[in-house]
């Protein structure tokens, strides 16, 4: 692609023309791929990672008028997006050695024991009589780790569906949180 090709494709994207992108998405989609895979070392991590910044390319279109160089930018993209991948498996990384150093410490018993498997049991069964697409979002999310682009992708939905059903998951997981705290502090007053 010559640098006035990639003008072309820049002007026409910012304007919402479909066809450019397409261009422009056939061209480097590739290439990212390829770059991620490189970084992370998992292609199906990579893929997904690509599509995302594909994905932002779009909705902030009508700015890459003002873009020099494509390339530099889709790929300084990609850098904001394998540097936030590795914060995050850092984040992980330190928080599994810190349970796996204090689990003794957290492992409740007694009371503390009935009571986190009722808590337990209370999410699980708040996760069953959600209605099955939602539940399913929410466990291909939260359980298998899956993006909300692979999970739309998967079940032929919009990501900005799959985004809705999670937050409405979540909330009403927060409610039965919040009901079983207050139960708590009302068993405890009542033993004082």
């Amino acid at each position: 692609m010559t640098k006035e090709d990639e003008r072309f494709c820049l002007e026409e994207l910012s304007k919402g023309n479909r066809r450019a992108f397409e261009w422009l998405f056939l061209e480097w989609h590739p290439k990212l791929v390829d770059f991620f895979t490189r970084l992370i070392g998992d292609a199906d991590t990579a893929y997904d990672y690509a599509q995302d910044v594909f994905f932002d390319i779009w909705t902030s279109r009508r700015k890459f008028s003002e873009v020099g160089s494509f390339s530099a930018y889709l790929f300084q993209m990609a850098r904001f997006k394998a540097y936030n991948h590795f914060d995050k498996a850092a984040v992980k990384s330190r928080y599994k050695g810190e349970m796996e150093a204090g689990g003794a410490a957290v492992t409740p018993s007694g009371e503390g024991a009935i009571f986190a498997s009722e808590t337990e049991r209370t999410i699980w069964e708040t996760l069953k009589g959600l209605p099955g697409k939602r539940r399913t979002v929410f466990i291909m999310s939260r359980f298998q780790g899956y993006s909300n682009e692979r999970i739309a992708k998967e079940l032929g939905i919009d990501k900005r569906t799959v985004e809705n059903h999670i937050t409405n998951v979540l909330a009403a997981l927060r409610k039965v949180v919040k009901m079983i705290a207050f139960l708590c502090v009302i068993l405890l007053d009542a033993y004082k």
